[in-house]
């Protein structure tokens, strides 16, 4: 069901196009195959959000990550590309959705946080979307109850979509500045922090559960690519299941530092809530073992808020996840800015001192 290269829907310029274009995919039992070269956390998060749904009341959908960057989707299969294969223009290999690389990662996140809000939707209108019998009895009408009269309109339907769209997006824009205004102190101090452990040899740990596991990852492809070097405790799927099935889900990641955390190290761990036990563990470990902290929460901070454990704490205020993960991405890149200029400036001091 792939498309040619030059036929692909633009999930950020087209985002009603590409959700209805996949929600009928999803509803004539298609499943969808994402594949994001150069940036794998990215594909992994959008299977995640299809597979697990963030907002209770909507149903899992059939999403995965291609086996690998080059193989090719199966025959039942449609295909996001996202990133790195492609620029504004389109992908450079065959799709049917895409998500240009060619933009802020902020951008690239919400475009398919948006992709995944518009297809439970657009599900909702089976008349519209051929699920009729399908939808079983779920409902995302508390999201967009203004939309329930447009069962038999799809042109009603499309520029609801687009006003609410455009709406999500201004709300993320302004989140995402509120934020970094915000969180400016600790933003400068936690990028001093990583910059002074990388030039002394130490390392950035990072961790994370669900999407935030994949935001975990892409952190630290990021302070990679500054020159910081890190690793995510949420990749290895071995060692994060061992640990979950013999010791139990809240000791996967200090377990983990107790291999790999070093004094001098640093810690970074993302969270919606604020509130994931199992992070807060590893905040203490990471303590105890003479490491900085760094959380990233949402929620007003939730537990990261004041505990103890947790030395730099950068906190989004708003409740929708979503929205929560679009900040903390511009966080993110924000903060491997600061590290990689107090990289840099620490080892123009060592190099000047006589």
């Amino acid at each position: 069901m792939t498309a040619d290269v030059g036929s692909a829907i633009d999930c950020t310029a087209r985002p009603v196009d590409a959700a209805l274009w996949l929600a009928r995919a999803f509803t004539a039992g298609r499943r969808l195959a994402v594949r994001a070269p150069g940036a794998p956390d990215h594909a992994h998060h959008v299977a995640v959000e299809f597979v697990h749904p963030v907002v209770a009341g909507t149903r899992p959908l059939a999403a995965a990550v291609a086996p690998s960057e080059a193989a090719a989707a199966g025959s039942t299969d449609v295909t996001l590309v996202i990133g790195e294969s492609g620029d504004s223009t389109g992908p450079a290999v065959a799709a049917d959705i895409f998500i240009s690389g060619d933009q802020a990662d902020i951008s690239i996140v919400r475009s398919y946080h948006l992709l995944w809000e518009l297809v439970q939707v657009a599900l909702e209108h089976p008349g519209l979307v051929g699920s009729a019998g399908a939808a079983g009895g779920d409902s995302t009408g508390f999201l967009y109850p203004f939309l329930d009269a447009a069962e038999d309109d799809e042109a009603s339907l499309r520029e609801a979509l687009r006003a609410s769209a455009d709406a999500k997006r201004d709300e993320s824009d302004r989140l995402a500045s509120e934020s970094l205004e915000s969180n400016r102190g600790p933003l400068e101090s936690a990028g001093a922090a990583i910059g002074r452990a990388a030039r002394s040899g130490g390392r950035v740990l990072t961790m994370g559960n669900g999407g935030s596991a994949t935001d975990a990852a892409r952190l630290a492809r990021m302070l990679r690519s500054h020159g910081v070097a890190a690793e995510s405790l949420s990749t290895d799927y071995a060692v994060a299941t061992a640990l979950a099935n013999d010791l139990g889900a809240e000791r996967i990641f200090s377990r983990q530092l107790d291999a790999f955390g070093q004094p001098g190290g640093v810690l970074v761990g993302c969270s919606t809530s604020g509130a994931s036990r199992n992070l807060l563990a590893a905040f203490d470990r990471a303590a105890a073992m003479d490491m900085t902290t760094v959380g990233l929460s949402g929620y007003g901070g939730g537990s990261f808020t004041g505990h103890p454990s947790v030395d730099h704490s950068l906190v989004v205020q708003s409740m929708s996840v979503h929205r929560i993960q679009e900040a903390q991405a511009a966080l993110m890149s924000a903060l491997c800015e600061r590290a990689a200029g107090a990289l840099a400036a620490t080892g123009q001091a060592s190099e000047a001192a006589p």
